[in-house]
């Protein structure tokens, strides 16, 4: 049966107008978020975030502390912990941003040779530390080190945006070397911050402790060169 034009012509606006509502559903439901907006996933005031597009670290967020895995035993839950404690007063500020971000998992990390690795998942970060590797190898200054590395990621990848990182890592001279392709002076920028975040954050250029990508510590003192980061954390 045909239709009348005074019926056919409405159902073909109907048809289209369903179409479009359908179209734009479908671009909303598929849109991205933004992993990273100049750097960093998070702005820390609403005001940045809605001027830059980047998502809000709510105050829920900053609330929040380590998730940490069932399976990670009570010991080695403190033993992270105590790694936190022992950075400066900043650094601890620092993290205690993006702490609530963190889910954290003690054991092997599924990559050879690494005692660290630090995940992007969505909307955080997961974190695994084998403790009884850097213990085994490097004693507890070694979990400090490791633990703080491993948070200078998160640090890096969720508030540090690419002007500030720039900044900072203007201050760390190249080193020396390209050891397998990734120490040295072929570290990745991302390890490099990550190696001077520890540093910084727990005073110690790591003389005598063989650990990490061959990173020089930065050419002015620690709190010096870390000055961005304490009034990021004072913010």
């Amino acid at each position: 049966m045909r239709l009348s034009p005074r019926i056919y012509l409405p159902l073909l606006a109907l048809l289209a107008l369903a179409l479009t509502i359908s179209a734009a559903r479908s671009l909303s439901a598929q849109a991205p978020v933004p992993s990273e907006v100049a750097g960093a996933r998070y702005r820390l005031d609403p005001a940045s975030a809605k001027r830059s597009g980047a998502r809000l670290l709510t105050a829920g967020a900053r609330s929040a502390g380590f998730r940490f895995d069932p399976t990670v035993a009570p010991a080695d839950r403190q033993a992270f912990l105590a790694a936190v404690a022992q950075a400066r007063p900043e650094a601890r500020r620092l993290i205690a941003l993006i702490d609530g971000l963190v889910d954290v998992r003690i054991g092997p990390t599924g990559t050879r040779g690494a005692i660290g690795l630090t995940e992007v998942m969505e909307p955080g970060y997961r974190v695994t530390v084998d403790l009884g590797l850097v213990i085994q190898r490097y004693g507890s200054r070694g979990v400090a080190r490791t633990v703080l590395h491993e948070l200078g990621h998160v640090t890096d990848h969720a508030v540090l945006t690419d002007d500030v990182i720039a900044g900072l890592d203007a201050g760390v001279p190249a080193g020396w070397g390209c050891d397998d392709g990734n120490l040295g002076a072929c570290a990745s920028r991302e390890e490099r911050f990550a190696e001077s975040f520890a540093k910084w954050a727990l005073g110690d250029i790591g003389v005598n402790l063989e650990i990490g990508y061959k990173v020089p510590p930065p050419a002015a003192p620690l709190a010096v060169w870390g000055a961005p980061l304490a009034r990021l954390a004072a913010g």
